[in-house]
C-alpha cells in the first residue's frame, strides 16, 4: 500500500503541488473521520455485552419457566395413568366377580 509522501510525490506532477496536498488532506481526514476509534469499540463491545446479559438472562428465566411447565406436565400424566389404572382394575374385578357369580350359580 503507497505511503502519503510516495502518493504526494505521484499526484505533485498531475495536479500541482497544492492541489495534490489539499486532496491527500481531504482523504486522511475523511479516513479519520470514519475509521472507529478505540473508544467506539470499546463502547460497542460493552452494548454488545450487555445485550448478550440480558438475552441469556431472558433464556434462563424462559428455560426455568418450561422446566416448571413440564414437572406440572408430568404430575398430571401420573395422576392420569393412577386413575387409569385404578378403573381398570375396578372394572375387571367387577367383570371376573360377576362371571363367577354366573358360572358358580349353576
Amino acid at each position: 500500500m503507497p505511503r502519503v509522501l510516495e502518493l504526494y510525490e505521484k499526484l505533485k506532477p498531475k495536479l500541482g503541488e497544492e492541489e495534490a496536498r489539499a486532496l491527500l488532506e481531504f482523504v486522511e481526514a475523511s479516513v479519520e473521520r470514519r475509521a472507529a476509534t478505540k473508544e467506539d469499540l470499546q463502547r460497542t463491545e460493552l452494548t454488545l455485552r450487555e445485550e448478550l446479559r440480558r438475552v441469556d438472562q431472558a433464556l434462563r428465566e424462559e428455560i426455568h419457566r418450561l422446566d416448571q411447565k413440564i414437572e406440572a406436565t408430568k404430575a398430571d400424566l401420573i395422576k392420569w395413568a393412577f386413575g387409569f389404572w385404578i378403573s381398570n382394575v375396578a372394572i375387571l374385578s367387577g367383570i371376573m366377580f360377576a362371571l363367577l357369580r354366573a358360572f358358580a350359580g349353576k
